[in-house]
């Protein structure tokens, strides 16, 4: 047993010694790539390595002592464990922990372990050439190793994320809604449920219950945005040089990936087919990037520039195979400009620039095999645009103040000047589908839409802030159902998104944490 021991502590000092150093080479943090200051690297490096080097040495020349020797090199590699972790504890989670703290923790914790080990065996002999001594040595090396594995990542990683995966949805329970939640912004649907973004992170709520399906919260970094992409969640956290983006199962919440980009900060995500594209917004939005949602590669990057300068970015919308940008450019003069990027490659296949302008910014919607384009004052003008070859279609004058898009269709919600009303329009020509009058809404403004599953579902609002949900059917206009929606506040904030045969209503009080949903 000693021997083993002996074999083992000699063994674990030199690999000590050599992650110790690595460590010390590897840079602390993500952004910037720091190192701690070279005293500090100098006196972890004496402490921990150089010692134990000598005392290696000396314990050959004082045999006697070996025991001493061993308890004294331990104290002096803890003493450098020490000092490693009161300095990777000073890094700030938002600049991202790099490996070097980590490593060097684990490498003076290592030399610990192995004089610990040579002051309980002693020094002596070591097996030789005996295979079964080096073989106890080789399982405690492999159980050491996995145990740092595990804590680097924690150290890195782990101790700042809270996560679960979904099982099975509790069954008779039926919610009287609305429920609170924790949230600043409804993400979307996916099957039986609804997608929260918070400050913190991400949660799912089953909607047959109201119960939390799945969560995946941070304590170091805010998020910044989320969107659903190819069955995934994307949300996008801030750091100090750009975002760390997490791609999450939108099913069980189970993690794709988790990988860091330099960027500006980021507003919205939309999904191109398998990529996920992110964007800022307004002034200074900085460069779109596009992400596999699949395994985190970073497929593209653009910046959103005309004629040497930088323009805002107003509106993304995403189809299988392009995205569309809408920018507003002031090189010269203001111009209104959508530009479509191929979504694989980001490489640039049309650009749109809008004849007629107004203050409100130009917006683009994906309809069908190509987009709508909406510029100029009301009513504002929709141009047709293909995805993939930019060639102009028919345009229209829009026919109400929230526009839906529902397959090939825009579908308009009004309030008029004497009966709210819905209009369908088929964008390819142009031609209204049809027009339908909505009774008992005089003094309601449409406030949001969405549309899922052959039906368009228009959330209306009155002055004094009641609710009314329209469920529309896309094929005629005719009313499906209609109801009204509880809000416990004065709800300024609302949104809905629709799955199947499910839609969600979530309002929220301005710059409030909590969103109250409503579920059909």
């Amino acid at each position: 047993m000693n021997l083993t021991a002996r074999a083992a502590g000699v063994v674990v000092i030199g690999l000590g010694t050599v992650v110790t150093i690595a460590g010390l080479a590897l840079p602390w943090t993500i952004a910037g790539g720091k190192h701690p200051d070279l005293t500090t690297i100098a006196g972890i490096a004496f402490l921990g390595p150089l010692l134990s080097g000598l005392c290696l040495a000396y314990v050959r020349t004082e045999p006697r002592r070996a025991r001493l020797i061993a308890v004294v090199a331990a104290v002096s590699g803890l003493a450098a464990a020490v000092i490693a972790v009161a300095l990777a504890r000073l890094v700030e989670p938002s600049t991202g922990i790099g490996s070097g703290g980590p490593v060097t923790v684990v490498g003076a914790a290592a030399l610990v372990v192995g004089w610990a080990a040579l002051a309980v065996a002693g020094m002596g002999a070591l097996p030789g050439a005996d295979w079964r001594p080096w073989t106890a040595v080789g399982v405690v090396l492999a159980a050491l190793a996995t145990a740092s594995g595990f804590a680097v990542d924690w150290a890195r990683e782990g101790r700042f994320v809270d996560s679960t995966t979904a099982g099975a949805e509790p069954a008779g329970m039926s919610p009287t809604w609305p429920l609170p939640y924790a949230g600043i912004e409804l993400v979307g649907v996916y099957k039986d449920l609804a997608i929260l973004r918070a400050s913190d992170g991400i949660r799912a709520v089953w909607l047959g219950s109201g119960t939390a399906a799945w969560q995946y919260l941070r304590s170091d970094l805010p998020s910044q945005a989320a969107g659903l992409v190819d069955d995934a969640v994307v949300i996008v956290f801030g750091t100090n040089d750009g975002v760390l983006v997490t791609a999450l199962d939108a099913g069980n919440g189970a993690a794709r990936f988790s990988q860091r980009y330099q960027s500006g900060k980021m507003a919205t995500v939309h999904a191109a087919g398998h990529t996920a594209v992110l964007s800022g917004a307004g002034i200074g939005a900085g460069d779109l990037l596009g992400i596999d949602a699949r395994n985190g590669v970073q497929r593209w990057r653009w910046t959103p520039a005309r004629g040497g300068a930088a323009c805002d970015v107003t509106d993304v919308a995403g189809a299988p195979d392009t995205v569309a940008v809408a920018l507003r450019c002031r090189s010269q003069g203001v111009d209104d400009v959508a530009v479509g990027l191929a979504a694989a490659t980001g490489a640039e296949r049309w650009s749109w620039r809008a004849s007629q302008r107004g203050t409100a910014e130009l917006k683009v919607h994906s309809v069908g095999d190509g987009f709508v384009t909406l510029t100029g004052a009301a009513p504002q003008r929709a141009v047709y645009i293909e995805a993939d070859t930019g060639t102009v279609g028919t345009g229209h004058d829009a026919a109400g103040t929230l526009p839906v898009d529902a397959g090939a269709s825009l579908i308009y919600a009004d309030p008029g000047s004497a009966q709210a009303h819905l209009a369908s329009v088929e964008v390819k020509t142009g031609k209204v589908q049809w027009n339908v009058g909505l009774a008992g809404l005089g003094g309601y403004q449409p406030a949001a839409a969405t549309a899922a599953d052959g039906r368009v579902y228009v959330l209306w609002r009155n002055t004094a802030g009641a609710f009314r949900l329209l469920t529309i059917s896309t094929s005629d206009g005719s009313t499906k159902e209609q109801r009204a929606i509880a809000c416990t506040t004065r709800c300024p904030e609302a949104t809905i998104a629709a799955a199947g045969a499910h839609a969600v209503i979530a309002t929220r009080e301005e710059k409030a944490t909590q969103l109250f949903l409503s579920a059909t």
